[in-house]
């Protein structure tokens, strides 16, 4: 769920993001921040779990706590690739949410 931001504190956290990725994850103010735009108007995208969406441009993200460890997915951070086998974000944990767990790929 994105957290209010304001403006000042969205522009400082996309221009340390914008081009360094790693580590979103662990930034639990990059929810509210879409870092195509710069926009801080991100909600929750409606029928689609654990996906936010930037209200300005359009742009949409994989963003949820992982169901084995609890730790944040972000799908814009490196460290949570995408599966190729279910389409989720893996996490750090190296879970992706696969029912077929040897098809998952650590990180």
């Amino acid at each position: 769920m994105p957290l209010p931001i304001d403006r000042e504190e969205g522009k400082r956290l996309f221009k340390k993001y914008r081009s360094r990725r790693d580590g979103i994850r662990n930034c639990p103010e990059m929810a509210s921040v879409c870092l195509i735009c710069e926009s801080i108007d991100v909600a929750v995208k409606p029928d689609a779990d654990g996906m936010l969406y930037c209200r300005n441009c359009g742009f949409a993200f994989y963003r949820y706590s992982c169901p084995i460890c609890g730790k944040t997915v972000d799908g814009r951070d490196p460290k949570n690739p995408g599966c190729s086998s279910c389409g989720l974000r893996i996490c750090s944990c190296g879970a992706c949410g696969c029912t077929q767990p040897d098809k998952e790929i650590p990180a």
